[in-house]
């Protein structure tokens, strides 16, 4: 803002005697200018920090809120009987029962979980038991039923078994379980295949069967029959 021209001298004011003169309006008029210009500005501050905070508001808004990634499916929504696990072998001992699949306690609560339980048993021949566990997710695509499936197995490892490199059936990976041997030979594979945990375990006939190979080779079949029985 430009000022006007400017005067050496102070112009004539008249006196009153008794009484001050009067005040010149200017410097207050300026300051009140000066007031309202200020006002003017930070209102206009006011207003530009309103459209900033509203792009950066619909900047936020528009973009696509994060989302967890998707786990693996569930691969099995149901098990199979244990005729039917028995019907891939042959020579197998009789079966004890054909029950179906009943649902099992859990402390997972993001899964459900049911198991198959049989077993093939003969005197003076040697036998077979079969546990399933199906753990189906509660959130479809959460990989929570593979992760529990998959858990099982390597806690096995962890624990000793020792991961077989041939292909047992469709099984994801499968492992050999040692077990106690100061009574009968037992011979254990544990394996998962998607969202299905599996525990084989084949004993010898008697104390005398030493047979380790034997008793191996057995239970590598019953694991690839429980496996090529999921569907």
């Amino acid at each position: 803002m430009q000022q006007g021209p400017q005067y050496p001298y102070q112009p004539y004011q008249p006196q009153y005697p008794g009484y001050p003169p009067p005040k010149s309006g200017g410097k207050t008029a300026l300051v009140v200018v000066l007031v309202v210009l200020g006002v003017l500005v930070l209102a206009g501050a006011g207003v530009g920090a309103f459209f900033l905070l509203t792009a950066d508001q619909k900047r936020s808004a528009a973009a696509p809120s994060s989302t967890a990634p998707a786990g693996e499916p569930d691969k099995y929504s149901s098990l199979p009987r244990c005729s039917e696990v028995g019907s891939r072998m042959n020579n197998l001992p009789p079966l004890s029962s054909d029950s179906p699949a009943e649902p099992a306690s859990t402390s997972d609560d993001k899964i459900q979980l049911s198991q198959l339980s049989c077993s093939w048993m003969k005197s003076g021949s040697s036998s077979g038991t079969l546990s399933m566990f199906l753990a189906k997710s509660n959130q479809p695509g959460s990989g929570d039923g593979p992760g529990y499936a998959k858990a099982g197995y390597e806690n096995a490892v962890d624990d000793g078994a020792k991961p077989i490199t041939e292909k047992i059936g469709k099984a994801t990976k499968a492992a050999d379980v040692d077990y106690d041997q100061s009574g009968a030979l037992q011979c254990g594979v544990r394996f998962y295949q998607g969202n299905v945990d599996v525990t084989v375990i084949v004993t010898a006939a008697d104390t005398t069967d030493r047979n380790v190979e034997r008793c191996r080779r057995n239970a590598h079949s019953l694991a690839k029959a429980a496996s090529e029985s999921l569907e």
